[in-house]
């Protein structure tokens, strides 16, 4: 009898390998989590009045199907086609340049699955032209294609890039990817240190959402950079490599951020930042973002804060950052700064190093179309067109009087004080959280909304193209689940015999 349980609890645990590691060996063997480099559309280029009437490539809202020819290929020992239905929670079920486009509905992860999870669906890991990505969702409202482009100014438009500032004395900080989890801590410490800086907005990346979407916090820190004094700038809708993608898909990028932001200010930038800082010659990116009337901004200091984004690394953009600053004389240099807020430690650790490093050195910190000596009026375009435009500005009428002695509430509004931009239970302005959050008056100033659970950008428990890809995510936990509880029933099958 003991030898009859000793065989089964082998056969159990045997069953039980297989049953795991079978339906999991597709999943851990593929751990390249970037997508793989797309052909470039060699195309002859034309001018962007031409181009403005091109129909934009990808799925979007309203035209999510696929034809049955167009199903991806399942591919393994035990393929078979498989009804639509159940094809999200198919394993074998593949996408890319192999196996084609997933079906209608369903997303294609950067490591060539389809599904509809979120790590499966959000951009830019999810690959657009395999499947139906949150990038292919469009912002409500009229399109911005027909808005006339003109290159005011001095400050030079595509195809030159701008790679440093002009202002000698100066230098301009620049945060990409957000607005995040952590913007509103850092518009606090911007607040604090009364330091200008720019904001190269991103529209839906991350599985953040989209940051025009009311429910969402991202408009209203978007509107507080505004009302701070940051210039507001474009880093595309969803974070492609506008080097890779085809040129109708590099200005959907374009325009379905100019959209998202319109919405929120009633005007959107002419300033913007590549994704990657990749926008190579050859791919045309830089004609097509100098005919829609964009500045391409660089840097010249890259923090490599995305890569130091711990206590124990973020040493390292400091000392970069040091370096830097201390190499020249801030009587004749300027330095234009890469960082990222969607970072922690960029946001609770290297800002305030840095606001502090420029004022021991002398520098001060100004937005980049004050370091180019742009007017302000040059850094954003109208949509005069747009019915909202006129509306566009503060949600609420606020009192015509400004606080003058850091008092708030029925009479006095904190918005354009020098005491803080938020009005707090006790009716005293400031930006801490006890002033923005919790018993904040919207009434009399600028109220923080937090970041909800479900649109957080860079969030932890999510897989990105960092360093992880859903090999690594909810299906393999969910098949090494089931062998466990499998394997436990096992053995206490075999003690009872």
């Amino acid at each position: 009898m003991r030898s009859h349980s000793i065989l089964l609890l082998l056969t159990a645990v045997l069953v039980t390998s297989l049953g795991c590691f079978g339906s999991c060996t597709t999943l851990i063997t593929d751990k390249n989590v970037h997508s793989p480099q797309k052909t470039l559309d060699q195309r002859q280029y034309v001018p962007f009045q031409a181009l403005q009437h091109a129909k934009i490539e990808g799925l979007d809202e309203s035209t999510t199907s696929l034809q049955d020819s167009e199903l991806a290929i399942p591919v393994g020992p035990n393929s078979r086609r498989k009804n639509r239905r159940d094809i999200t929670t198919d394993l074998d079920y593949r996408c890319g340049e192999k196996y084609g486009r997933c079906p209608s509905g369903t997303c294609c992860s950067s490591a060539g699955y389809c599904g509809t999870t979120k790590a499966h669906c959000r951009s830019p890991d999810c690959r657009i032209d395999f499947g139906n990505c949150d990038a292919h969702k469009t912002p409500k409202g009229p399109p911005t294609r027909e808005i006339l482009r003109p290159h005011e100014g001095t400050v030079p438009y595509g195809p030159q890039q701008i790679r440093s500032c002009a202002v000698p004395g100066t230098v301009a900080l620049t945060f990409d990817d957000g607005p995040t989890r952590y913007t509103g801590d850092l518009l606090d410490l911007l607040d604090k240190y009364e330091a200008p800086a720019t904001f190269f907005i991103t529209g839906i990346n991350n599985g953040k959402g989209a940051i025009d979407d009311p429910s969402l916090p991202w408009a209203s820190l978007i509107e507080r950079m505004l009302l701070s004094g940051h210039q507001v700038a474009s880093h595309t809708w969803s974070h492609e490599d506008l080097s890779k993608v085809s040129p109708s898909q590099r200005i959907d990028q374009m325009l379905k951020n100019e959209v998202a932001l319109r919405n929120i200010m009633g005007s959107f930038p002419t300033y913007m930042r590549p994704p990657y800082s990749s926008c190579e010659p050859g791919s045309g990116c830089r004609e097509d973002l100098g005919r829609m009337g964009y500045h391409i901004t660089l840097y010249d200091v890259d923090t490599d804060d995305y890569k130091n984004d711990s206590p124990n690394l973020i040493q390292r953009s400091k000392d970069i950052f040091d370096q830097a600053l201390s190499s020249a004389n801030p009587i004749s240099h300027s330095w234009l700064i890469i960082a990222h807020d969607a970072h922690e430690q960029t946001v609770h650790n290297l800002t305030e190093h840095m606001l502090q490093t420029m004022a021991r050195l002398g520098y001060r910190p100004v937005t980049v179309g004050e370091c180019l000596r742009d007017p302000r009026e040059n850094w954003y375009r109208k949509d005069t067109s747009w019915p909202g435009h006129k509306k566009k500005g503060p949600k609420k009428e606020f009192p015509p009087q400004v606080s003058i002695d850091g008092t708030c509430g029925k009479n006095f509004t904190c918005l354009g004080s020098s005491f803080g931009l938020c009005c707090g239970s006790l009716n005293v302005c400031g930006n801490s959280s006890n002033h923005c959050g919790s018993g904040c008056q919207k009434n009399s100033g600028y109220c923080a909304v937090g970041a909800p659970p479900n649109g957080d950008a860079w969030d932890p428990n999510l897989l990105s193209k960092s360093g992880r890809s859903e090999a690594d995510s909810d299906f393999r936990a969910a098949a090494s689940t089931a062998a466990v509880t499998s394997l436990l029933l096992a053995l206490a099958v075999a003690l009872l015999m």
